[in-house]
């Protein structure tokens, strides 16, 4: 017969408790930190979760009081490594970014992954981000498939921004959109020929104001990722550069977040009219 300690942990096995955040990130590159943590989904799916920080030179987190967030959802049979780039540009502009790992890379099974990342930055009470990330100002982004469970995950509550990049709401949720009124923006590649701009421009459409639309001239579906070598394999070459399309991608998605955050919140359309290569929509 087992003795109650090791029933006891048996039983926290299946139910599990997050494991605790260290005290300080490894440091990846000047500013910027990364912590890799499991974490709890569903009361027994035990998710990796990649945190970029905003980090000084010792792995401490930066920057004064309470932080926003982003949790980012990453496209389907897409590795969330593949979007640590953008990660690590909002963590340099002081957002601290949780990236979920899916099951088989796919996100629809696992949907709530993104809620147990959101829980990971808000409830954590110890360790290098206790106290730190502002509840009320996380944001949820996605890319592609990713996108899709993002728009989910924020008509579920909890989320006060909404970044779509290359993708579009499922259709399913049509009913649903008009109650979602926290700042939403959706990025369309003018040079995608998977999400068409026609077709993230109909999901867009959908959405409740204050929304914004921006084209990015000549971006390319896997740009949104660290390469775009998968364009080229489907037939569909990149006309811009890829450091150019970064460029632009997070340039659009700091924006709109800065001003997404504010009181009053907005989409930030005449900062997103700046940007080089984009055409911009807003309402």
């Amino acid at each position: 017969m087992r003795s109650m300690p090791a029933l006891l942990a048996c039983l926290l096995a299946v139910a599990g408790c997050d494991r605790p955040l260290p005290e300080r990130a490894a440091v990846m590159q000047e500013g910027v930190g990364r912590v890799q943590v499991d974490v709890r989904a569903n009361g027994t799916d035990l998710i990796p979760v990649t945190l970029l920080v905003p980090a000084t030179a010792e792995g401490a987190l930066r920057g004064e009081g309470r932080l926003p967030a982003v949790v980012y959802v990453h496209g389907g049979a897409v590795s969330p490594a593949r979007y640590e780039w953008q990660a690590v540009e909002l963590a340099r502009r002081g957002l601290v970014v949780a990236l979920p790992r899916h099951p088989n890379d796919l996100a629809f099974f696992g949907i709530d992954f993104g809620r147990a990342a959101r829980r990971l930055l808000v409830e954590s009470g110890e360790g290098l981000l206790a106290g730190r990330v502002d509840a009320s100002r996380v944001a949820v982004m996605g890319h592609s498939l990713g996108g899709v469970v993002a728009v989910k995950l924020a008509l579920g509550g909890g989320f006060q921004a909404v970044v779509v990049q290359a993708s579009f709401p499922d259709p399913a949720d049509d009913a649903r959109l008009a109650s979602l009124t926290v700042p939403t923006l959706f990025l369309a590649g003018q040079g995608d020929c998977q999400a068409r701009e026609a077709q993230v421009r109909a999901g867009w459409e959908k959405m409740a104001s204050p929304s914004a639309l921006a084209v990015l001239e000549g971006v390319t579906h896997f740009q949104f990722t660290d390469s775009d070598a998968d364009d080229v394999r489907r037939g569909c070459p990149p006309v811009t550069p890829l450091a150019d399309a970064h460029a632009r991608i997070t340039e659009a998605s700091a924006a709109f977040l800065e001003a997404a955050f504010a009181q009053p919140p907005g989409t930030g359309e005449a900062t997103l009219r700046r940007i080089t290569g984009a055409t911009v929509e807003a309402r």
